[in-house]
């Protein structure tokens, strides 16, 4: 448990005030989505998005326990807007607002469910912001030391577009790295899965690499590379990319966050993680 609360820390932002992505010159991030392996015609290009992210770890209002916002810049969805706010009192549900551009309408919504899908990918709100440490049980399977390197989306020729030639290649930089061996599993009944293994570093407990199986199959992995945020504390990483496929039908979804979009403790106030604000960047 201390392990796994190290973790949510470190994925949760919790170690800095605020920490936001936004578009640098020409480096955006980006979410790249692919069809299951049967619809996969040769030469169909994934579906692209380009987004921004703000996110608030350490709200002012006692009450609230963090504020998450996302704006989607291109494809078909840009101008869309969604916020996340969640609440200290864990029996209150959190409440999800979507600005719809075309509409130009607000729509809220309780949190989503654990198993819902985030932007089209195959990487659930459990996942990325609401499953907790106690949501699950944790046990040390071992130490060890990473011996792979991070797997990454790979295109044909026919495939790439102006973003997803900016995709980074195949991660190495992490092997040797002293792990932590985890295997979590879910106290929920008739889940998705029944439990997952996860690789984390033992310095900055930073999840490497997550494999899910359910009825003794492996069903979905999970691959992050993290990467330093000079800060003093170790520990203050970020997701560079995040590759997760899904192994029955071929599903993958890859987040390529670069470096140059990501500033931390940025002086924002909370009331910017606002309906008013998904309104604004929903209008550019």
């Amino acid at each position: 448990m201390q392990i796994a609360e190290q973790v949510y820390a470190v994925s949760h932002g919790l170690l800095v005030r605020n920490a936001v992505s936004r578009q640098h010159g020409k480096d955006v991030a980006m979410v790249v989505n692919r069809a299951p392996l049967e619809r996969r015609k040769s030469g169909r290009r994934p579906i692209v998005n380009t987004f921004e992210t703000y996110g608030n770890s350490h709200p002012q209002n006692p009450a609230l326990d963090s504020m998450q916002m996302a704006i989607i810049k291109s494809g078909k969805a840009k101008g869309t807007g969604i916020l996340f706010v969640s609440y200290s009192d864990p029996s209150k549900p959190g409440i999800m607002s979507i600005w719809l551009p075309a509409l130009r309408k607000i729509r809220r919504i309780n949190e989503p469910s654990y198993e819902d899908t985030w932007v089209g990918t195959n990487l659930t709100y459990g996942e990325l912001v609401l499953r907790k440490p106690e949501d699950e049980v944790h046990e040390l399977l071992k130490e060890d030391v990473f011996q792979d390197c991070l797997p990454v989306m790979k295109l044909g020729s026919r495939e790439v577009n102006r973003y997803t030639r900016k995709l980074p290649a195949s991660q190495c930089g992490h092997k040797g790295r002293a792990v932590y061996v985890v295997k979590s599993t879910t106290r929920f009944e008739n889940w998705w899965y029944d439990y997952h293994i996860s690789e984390i570093d033992k310095e900055t407990f930073a999840i490497y690499r997550t494999v899910y199986f359910k009825d003794g199959k492996k069903i979905k992995t999970i691959s992050i590379d993290w990467q330093s945020l000079e800060q003093e504390d170790p520990r203050i990483q970020y997701p560079r990319y995040i590759y997760a496929i899904t192994h029955d039908n071929g599903i993958d979804s890859m987040v390529y966050v670069p470096r140059s979009t990501v500033e931390l403790n940025q002086d924002l106030p909370d009331a910017f993680w606002s309906e008013a604000t998904l309104k604004k960047f929903g209008k550019r």
